[in-house]
C-alpha cells in the first residue's frame, strides 16, 4: 500500500511539472534579480540530493558552488539571474521527494498588464466579470481582497468571475482591491487593481419588442416600442432608473441615427426606419452603455401587418359578396312567386 501512495503523490507532482505552462504550480518561490533565495526540501530525510529542469526541458544536478549552497534539505541559490530560473527537484535514495518552482519577480519592471472588470449591477448577489490575458504569461489568477475572497481562476471563455460583497441599497464607502498573480516558465508578475463597483457598472443588454407599427401617409411610419430592463438589473427599477438609446436605420440613404430616452419603458420612433437595436445605462451614475440588442427587421414587421390586414379584406369582401347573392336571391325567387300567381 505505501509504494501505491508513494506512485500516486509522485504522478502528481509530475502532472504539475508538466502543466506548469497552463496552471498556477501548487509549491512556487519568487525571487528578483540579484538577489538570494533559499529553497526547502520537504522531507523527512537528513540528506538530499537537488536538480534544475529550465523551461527547455534540460535537467541539470545541482552541486555546491558559488552560486548554489547546500545546507541539509535546503539549497540556497545565490545572485539570482535567468539562467538558474526552473523547477528544483529534491531526491533521497528512495528517489523523488519533492519540487519547487523558483521563478524571477517582473512585478516592478512590467507594464501594460491592465485587468479589465466589468459589472451587470450593484447587487452582491452578482459577479464581477475580468478580463486579464498577456503574451508573455500563460496562467492568470485573481483575488478580490478588499472582500478576503479565494483565489479564482479563468473560465473556459477566458473570464474571471469574482464575488462581492457590496450593498446595492447603501453609499459604496469602500474601494474593490482586486489582486492579480501571472506565471510562466520563467517568471512571475503581481499587480493590483482598485475601483469602486459603481464606475465598472455595465448592464446585461435589454429585451426589446415592436409593440405596434402605425402607417403615416405612403412610406412615413411611427413604431412603438417597449424596452424592459435586463433580468439581472435590481430592482425597483424605479429607485434604479435606466436610460435607454434607440439606433435605427433610414430606409432612404442607409445612414445610422439615435435618439435618448430617460422617462418610461416605452417610446416612440419616427421615420423611414428598416430596422432598430436597443441599449441601456443607469440614469444617475452613468454608468457604462450595455451592449446593443440583436438587430429588429421593422421591414418584415410592416409586410406582415400588411399582408394580415389584406388578409381581413379579403375576408370582409368574401363575407359581402355572400351576403349580396343571398339577397339576389330572394328578390330573384319573390319576383318568379308573384309571376306565377298572376
Amino acid at each position: 500500500m505505501g509504494w501505491l501512495m508513494r506512485f500516486t503523490v509522485l504522478f502528481c507532482l509530475s502532472i504539475t511539472r508538466m502543466s506548469a505552462l497552463n496552471l498556477f504550480p501548487e509549491k512556487f518561490e519568487i525571487g528578483e534579480k540579484s538577489t538570494s533565495v533559499t529553497l526547502t526540501c520537504k522531507t523527512t530525510k537528513g540528506s538530499v540530493t537537488w536538480k534544475r529542469e529550465d523551461a527547455h526541458g534540460i535537467v541539470v544536478d545541482i552541486e555546491e558552488s558559488d552560486w548554489e549552497k547546500l545546507s541539509g534539505r535546503n539549497l540556497t541559490v545565490i545572485d539570482l539571474q535567468e539562467d538558474q530560473i526552473g523547477n528544483y527537484t529534491c531526491w533521497s535514495d528512495k528517489g523523488l521527494e519533492d519540487y519547487t518552482y523558483l521563478l524571477l519577480d517582473k512585478s516592478r519592471e512590467a507594464t501594460g498588464f491592465n485587468i479589465n472588470c466589468t459589472a451587470e449591477t450593484f447587487s452582491c448577489t452578482e459577479h464581477i466579470k475580468c478580463t486579464w490575458t498577456s503574451d508573455e504569461f500563460t496562467a492568470f489568477r485573481l483575488r478580490n481582497i478588499r472582500d478576503n475572497g479565494d483565489w479564482v481562476s479563468q473560465s473556459v471563455k477566458g473570464f474571471f468571475f469574482l464575488p462581492h460583497s457590496t450593498n446595492s441599497y447603501s453609499e459604496e464607502s469602500e474601494r474593490l482591491l482586486i489582486t492579480g498573480e501571472a506565471v510562466s516558465t520563467c517568471c512571475y508578475l503581481k499587480t493590483d487593481y482598485s475601483f469602486y463597483l459603481r464606475d465598472i457598472v455595465k448592464p446585461a443588454d435589454p429585451d426589446i419588442s415592436i409593440c405596434k407599427v402605425k402607417n403615416e401617409g405612403s412610406d412615413e411610419q411611427i413604431i412603438e416600442l417597449q424596452v424592459m430592463p435586463p433580468t439581472s438589473w435590481p430592482q425597483p427599477h424605479s429607485f434604479f432608473p435606466l436610460k435607454h438609446q434607440v439606433e435605427y436605420e433610414n430606409r432612404h440613404n442607409g445612414k445610422l441615427e439615435t435618439k435618448e430616452w430617460e422617462e418610461g419603458s416605452k417610446m416612440k420612433v419616427k421615420g423611414h426606419i428598416t430596422k432598430l437595436r436597443v441599449r441601456c445605462r443607469d440614469m444617475l451614475l452613468l454608468s457604462q452603455w450595455s451592449e446593443w440588442t440583436s438587430w429588429k427587421n421593422v421591414a418584415n414587421m410592416v409586410k406582415r401587418t400588411r399582408t394580415k390586414g389584406k388578409g381581413k379584406e379579403k375576408k370582409w369582401r368574401k363575407k359581402q359578396e355572400i351576403r349580396n347573392k343571398k339577397k339576389n336571391h330572394k328578390k330573384t325567387g319573390m319576383g318568379e312567386k308573384k309571376r306565377r300567381n298572376f
